[in-house]
C-alpha cells in the first residue's frame, strides 16, 4: 500500500468515515503509526471500532482533534508525518 519509512507515522483525515477506516486499519495491519484526525474526541463510539481494530494489530494508532474549517487544526496531527 505505502512504500516508504515504517516509522514514520501517516496521517489519515476523517478517521471515522467508511473508507478511512479501511485505509487506517490495511496500515495499521502493516503495522505502521497512524495519526488519525476527528472533529470530536468526546465521541468514541464513533471510532470505538478503530481502537478495537488497533488492539488486534502489530501498528499504533493515535487520535487528533482536528477541523478543516480551524487553521492549524492539523498542525498536531501532521507531526513527523511523511505521508497523507
Amino acid at each position: 500500500m505505502v512504500q516508504g519509512n515504517i516509522s514514520a507515522p501517516i496521517l489519515v483525515t476523517g478517521a471515522t468515515g467508511y473508507i478511512a477506516s479501511w485505509v487506517i486499519q490495511k496500515l495499521l495491519e502493516q503495522g505502521y503509526t497512524v495519526h488519525a484526525t476527528v472533529r470530536d474526541l468526546n465521541k468514541k463510539q464513533s471510532f470505538a471500532h478503530l481502537e478495537k481494530i488497533a488492539q488486534q494489530t502489530t501498528g499504533t494508532l493515535k487520535f487528533f482533534k482536528a477541523n478543516l474549517l480551524e487553521k492549524g487544526s492539523f498542525d498536531e496531527a501532521m507531526q513527523g508525518c511523511e505521508v497523507v
